[in-house]
């Protein structure tokens, strides 16, 4: 039975050692200030002229009828049913094959003010299945000359496709006008599409929350944990009245409250309106936890505090590399489905951009089964080799 008082103890002795170094905070408190000049700030301008940064065909757009996109596919696929079931309030999305599409001399004919977006595939290749595409590639086409005019139909796609897993597949985004190219035949150009278009405050928003995680529920406890084995003070902690689970607990709820603070200033300074969600403080809760059973194994297995260091930064540099060859080779992307961190940027991003229900959040339950797991093996791990 978990003695809270005990608990309270060890808590406090924490917090005593943090006050003692609150260097350990500035990476956060950095992150913090980077929000908060993001908030304060406007964009720049894209524009000459107009330094409000707001197109000014935008502005004069907003007394036009509701804006119609016409998804147009080829081949119908798994991702685009998703899509179909998850529509968004505005636009008005018209997923319908090519051959529903009017088309005259070569150029798609919708109905006036209409966009369309066609989805072309890239990337062919054999496989003992069949042929498989390795590409998407979203070519857009906008009534008029400002491309802006697409903005609400990008807001929904992106962070919906996100939250579906497209075994592999990479998409990428084009625009142009309408009438300026046949229907039939698009070329993969990308030119018209500026990778800063694509870095919004959500996305943004995401990764500052990713790395404050990762700080506060890894590193920070890999350092900690290791410079109390080092020094003898884990041992002498064992050896105390205190239980090795209400040790364990401990650290669990300091440095759970150091990732829940930063996390909550960051989307209060960014995007105050979701944090009423529950998927978001979900995802940040279960990834919080599993990080810290990551850190838990590894400063537990490492015999100093610099190759525990040593061993939480490979952990996330190979991460990163797991998830890059994810995108190439199915192997990978099979071991990519068994880490907790592949479902936190897509549901985190998702609630960034539009609210998730929890009945309906894309991979929560896998991550709850997942970081179950990795709570089991840092457990037994601390238990058996943790103070030694």
């Amino acid at each position: 039975m978990i003695r809270s008082r005990l608990v309270s103890i060890l808590l406090d002795r924490e917090f005593r050692r943090l006050r003692k170094n609150p260097s350990a905070l500035m990476l956060i408190g950095l992150l913090s200030a980077v929000a908060l000049l993001m908030a304060t700030s406007r964009p720049v301008s894209k524009e000459p002229g107009n330094q409000a940064g707001v197109s000014v065909t935008a502005a004069a757009g907003s007394s036009r009828k509701t804006l119609d996109v016409w998804l147009i596919y080829d081949q119908r696929a798994r991702w685009l049913d998703y899509l179909a079931q998850n529509p968004p309030e505005s636009p008005t999305i018209r997923i319908v094959h090519r051959d529903r599409v009017p088309v005259e001399d070569g150029q798609l004919k919708l109905p006036p003010g209409d966009a369309a977006v066609l989805v072309l595939y890239g990337d062919q290749r054999e496989t003992s299945q069949g042929i498989v595409f390795g590409k998407v590639i979203l070519n857009g086409r906008y009534p008029g000359d400002d491309p802006a005019i697409l903005k609400p139909f990008w807001d929904w796609f992106w962070p919906t496709v996100t939250t579906y897993h497209t075994n592999g597949l990479r998409f990428e985004q084009s625009a142009e006008p309408l009438g300026t190219q046949t229907a039939a035949s698009v070329p993969a150009s990308l030119e018209d599409t500026s990778v800063a278009d694509l870095v919004t405050n959500e996305l943004i928003a995401t990764m500052l929350l990713l790395i404050v995680m990762f700080f506060a529920c890894c590193h920070l406890l890999v350092s900690f944990t290791s410079q109390d084995r080092e020094r003898g003070t884990l041992a002498a902690l064992v050896l105390s009245p205190a239980r090795t689970s209400e040790i364990l607990l401990a650290k669990f709820i300091f440095h759970l409250l150091i990732s829940l603070g930063g996390c909550l200033a960051i989307v209060a300074i960014l995007k105050p309106i979701v944090l009423t969600q529950p998927v978001l403080w979900l995802t940040i809760l279960l990834t919080s936890v599993g990080l810290m059973c990551v850190g838990t194994c590894i400063a537990t297995l490492a015999k100093t505090q610099a190759s525990a260091a040593l061993l939480a930064l490979c952990y996330m540099l190979g991460g990163t590399v797991l998830f890059y060859l994810a995108t190439k080779f199915t192997a990978f992307a099979f071991v990519k489905q068994l880490a907790f961190e592949n479902y936190t940027f897509p549901l985190l991003y998702a609630t960034m951009k539009h609210p998730v229900s929890v009945l309906h959040a894309p991979g929560l339950g896998a991550m709850v089964v997942l970081v179950g797991v990795w709570i089991t093996v840092a457990r037994t791990c601390f238990y058996r080799y943790g103070w030694r």
